[in-house]
């Protein structure tokens, strides 16, 4: 009888745990720096992108790095030095907490562009990338893309990178 309640509370605790992850991941990522007055933000759900309607479509030749699409995120602001500083420190915290690596940090004059991911061991491909665009002092732009990329494809065909 006690090993029937241990193994109860075990399956119990295993169950809220999953179902708590599947609560997590349908809820924005960025949604601090969304709630920010002055930010531009676009968050697309799981469910609409299974729905397979072109809303997820990427465009700018990401479609071809990017299958099954789960989750998709843009934030932008305008410059504006107390909000551009608040959001852009709010979206660091969140990268650095999901521990992706930096892959490719382009800098060029007041621009600069970060592609961070979690790419899977010996493969090509991560279930999620960051771009972040910082053309300070104009704007600040993060767009979180979940999914299946293959990130060879995407850096060949959208940096030239050969």
């Amino acid at each position: 009888m006690k090993r029937y309640m241990i193994m109860k509370r075990i399956s119990l605790l295993l169950l809220a745990g999953v179902i708590s992850l599947a609560s997590m991941a349908q809820t924005k990522v960025f949604n601090e720096a969304a709630a920010v007055n002055g930010v531009t933000s676009v968050y697309i759900s799981p469910s609409i992108l299974k729905l397979g309607t072109d809303v997820g479509r990427l465009g700018h030749g990401l479609d071809d790095a990017v299958s099954e699409l789960t989750g998709l995120e843009v934030l932008t602001t305008e410059y504006d030095e107390v909000r551009y500083r608040k959001v852009r420190e709010l979206c660091n915290n969140v990268i650095k907490m999901m521990t992706l690596e930096l892959m490719v940090d382009v800098n060029e004059d007041n621009e600069k562009v970060k592609l961070y991911a979690d790419l899977e061991p010996e493969s090509s491909f991560a279930n999620k990338i960051v771009l972040e665009i910082d053309k300070e002092p104009s704007n600040y732009t993060v767009i979180y893309v979940s999914g299946k990329i293959d990130i060879s494809k995407l850096i060949k065909d959208n940096l030239n990178f050969r």
